[in-house]
């Protein structure tokens, strides 16, 4: 126990305090992984790099170290740069959604072929300067996704400057186990059903993802997917009813109006 002598002199900073009674923990980096875009020449991956970017943030946030923004998060500020038809795998691009949306840094990437291997390339690029502080890629047969996507998620980590413990490792491990999809063609239907909920339209995402529920019923990731996508059909679902009885509910007023409005124009007394 202190005695009242070592008690004062803390008091009045002349004493350093106990080691490990106060920690103070670094600072977590700020980091936004934005939709991969399809520079393969093939229409049919041109949505992939959304699921990609999604899967990735869901990966990251396994590490306690990195603070990431969400999908929803960055929808309001990424729907100008889509109304553009803008390339995401651009470091002025990047600096722009950075800043709107508050990150330290950007992770910006590219599908760049699919045959006769996947290669894919990304950087990352810091906000505040708006330099690229690392560039990797990956490579290799489309049946070893999994493992494509499980390297280049580390390999950022890394880039990151985030030396992971034992533990880190363990639990981001853990965490892409848990969502794994092993193949592409399933990757690419995930990523078109989150195309189509985002134009609003619930029942052909929910047709489109159905079979990959299926093949991967234990994949948290597939499964989170499918989730928000019902949820959001839900919720357009209770808006239209909402809608539905406001506008009865204004008829109904319109029409008492409508009444109201006869009556006070009718003379009165009759026949003057």
């Amino acid at each position: 126990m202190p005695t009242l002598l070592a008690l004062a002199l803390l008091a009045f900073g002349l004493l350093p305090a106990a080691a490990g009674t106060a920690t103070t923990l670094p600072a977590k980096k700020t980091v936004a992984v934005l939709a991969f875009d399809n520079n393969t020449g093939k229409s049919d991956y041109d949505h992939l790099g959304q699921g990609m970017a999604a899967m990735m943030t869901t990966d990251l946030a396994a590490v306690d170290e990195i603070q990431l923004l969400e999908r929803e998060r960055l929808a309001d500020v990424t729907k100008e740069i889509d109304a553009q038809r803008s390339r995401y795998f651009d470091s002025t691009t990047a600096v722009k959604v950075g800043r709107l949306a508050g990150a330290q840094y950007i992770v910006i990437g590219s599908l760049a072929a699919v045959d006769p291997q996947v290669r894919i390339d990304t950087r990352i690029v810091r906000v505040e300067t708006g330099a690229i502080v690392k560039t990797a890629k990956v490579s290799g047969k489309q049946e070893d996704f999994f493992d494509l996507q499980k390297r280049l998620t580390k390999q950022l980590v890394k880039d990151l400057d985030i030396a992971l413990t034992p533990e880190g490792e363990a639990k981001l491990d853990a965490r892409q186990q848990a969502n794994r999809v092993d193949d592409m063609d399933a990757m690419v239907k995930i990523s078109n059903a989150m195309s189509l909920a985002d134009a609003g339209d619930y029942g052909g995402a929910t047709f489109k993802i159905a079979p990959v529920v299926a093949k991967y019923p234990n994949s948290a990731f597939v499964k989170m997917t499918s989730d928000e996508i019902k949820q959001r059909a839900s919720r357009k679902t209770e808006q239209k009813a909402k809608q539905g009885v406001d506008k009865a509910e204004q008829k109904a007023k319109d029409e008492i109006n409508k009444g109201v409005n006869k009556l006070i124009k009718k003379k009165w007394p009759p026949g003057t």
